[in-house]
């Protein structure tokens, strides 16, 4: 799912493979805290982290407005596909109560309320409605859903109100008052493109593709696809798939005869990118090399793929640091990341959209702590927008939120020996040699 960042389209794979995505998400409990039920998890994370008094819930009870900062979160939890979102919730309470086991902030803490919409647009947006309009609450935090075009008509209406999340829906992004970790644009990173270019000078003129039939991954295939005729890449075979589809055998057939000698999966989720990389072995046919985007890092892809006999050698890029571990020794916050999101939710499975949670409760913070003495929903706002570098100590690639300009600056990774290791990276940071391409 990545959008990985324009948030790039590493998002968007999400909506194509709800069925798909049902297999992936199980793999995380579908149970979740709520506002009213939370509770915190006293045995230790699959990171060997024991819960100490520390680690507690931001879910939890807050006397008042005046001795808390409160925030909504709205994310798909149930529904469809339980779990679907979960991470999102899991990232932002996991930031907040980090920050609160270091005292919180000028003597409050951080609360958080909890609204799960069950993949609704209806329940978007009353959720939404009802969170802007509760008094003490003084920003949406870390929300992520497919219908957040839905409560992006409330944002809308309350300008002065900040919502500090990754959205996927164009027109909501582009509110004034949506300011974001990881800003959404049409378009592409220039810098992955001119990598692969020089690293395969003959493969980019060779390019095979599959693209989500679903909601905006068309449209945002438009402007990848700009960006990478921009750099003279050529694309002799692509197709969009449906929902429902589960063997390719035929599209890797057709891009063998096609001369297909780079794959791009940027644009589909690692189910999907599992069950190529199989069906691709299990017909002999190996191009130069096979890359995909955000949506592809998790920690089952070779497994699923069938083992590092089959996924070695596929190339990731992103605009963030390896968070699910590789990167711990090198990114201080990636421990920081793991240790709280395993000692709150004991055996939940970290994931992109934990991670997006994560920096939106960061930026959330950093704006609080520059809106001067208590602060107010307008304050904030004005606080947010004069952030126009952020990088969430190293987890990201530096963006712009205040400008809702996106990264240039990006990760490369490739599977060895059944393990993502960054490659032609230096031990910590990123590749900053582009720019970020913007479809017309």
């Amino acid at each position: 799912m990545r959008l990985e960042s324009k948030t790039r389209s590493v998002l968007l794979p999400v909506v194509a493979s709800l069925a798909v995505l049902a297999a992936a998400c199980s793999s995380s409990s579908s149970s979740s805290p709520s506002s009213s039920s939370a509770t915190t998890a006293q045995s230790s994370g699959s990171s060997g982290v024991s819960v100490t008094p520390s680690m507690s819930s931001t879910l939890t009870s807050c006397p008042t407005s005046t001795s808390c900062f409160v925030s909504g979160n709205v994310a798909t939890i149930s529904g469809v596909v339980p779990g679907l979102f979960k991470g999102a919730l899991v990232g932002t309470d996991a930031y907040l109560a980090y920050q609160n086991s270091q005292g919180g902030l000028d003597g409050r803490k951080f609360k958080l309320i909890s609204e799960d919409d069950a993949f609704s647009c209806n329940n978007n947006k009353a959720q939404t409605q009802s969170l802007v309009g509760q008094p003490g609450v003084i920003a949406l935090t870390g929300s992520f859903s497919l219908e957040d075009n839905c409560g992006g008509q409330i944002v809308a209406a309350h300008p002065d109100f900040p919502d500090v999340s990754v959205t996927l829906d164009p027109t909501t992004a582009a509110l004034p008052n949506v300011i974001s970790p990881q800003p959404l644009a049409q378009g592409m990173a220039t810098g992955p493109l001119m990598y692969f270019k020089q690293k395969f000078p003959t493969a980019y003129q060779h390019v095979g593709t599959l693209v989500a039939n679903a909601g905006s991954a068309p449209a945002q295939w438009v402007g990848e696809q700009a960006a990478m005729i921009h750099e003279g890449y050529k694309i002799v075979y692509q197709r969009e798939y449906g929902p429902l589809e589960t063997d390719f055998t035929s599209d890797i057939l057709k891009m063998e005869q096609a001369g297909v000698q780079m794959v791009v999966l940027i644009s589909v989720d690692q189910s999907l990118t599992s069950r190529f990389l199989a069906q691709a072995h299990t017909q002999g046919w190996h191009p130069q090399v096979i890359w995909g985007g955000a949506s592809t890092y998790t920690t089952t892809i070779v497994q699923q793929a069938g083992g590092p006999s089959v996924a070695n050698g596929f190339y990731l890029e992103q605009a963030a640091a390896l968070y699910l571990g590789q990167d711990q020794s090198s990114v201080p916050e990636v421990g920081e990341f793991l240790k709280w999101v395993h000692g709150l939710y004991p055996g939940f499975v970290p994931d992109l959209f934990t991670l997006y949670g994560w920096t939106s409760a960061q930026l959330y913070v950093q704006g609080l702590k520059q809106a001067g003495a208590n602060p107010t929903s307008q304050s904030l706002l004005n606080s947010l927008k004069q952030i126009t570098s952020f990088d969430a100590n190293g987890l990201l690639a530096p963006a712009n939120p205040a400008g809702h300009e996106p990264a240039s600056c990006y990760l490369l990774a490739k599977i060895v020996n059944g393990d993502f290791q960054r490659v032609d990276m230096p031990p910590s940071g990123f590749r900053c040699d582009g720019t970020y391409y913007h479809a017309s």
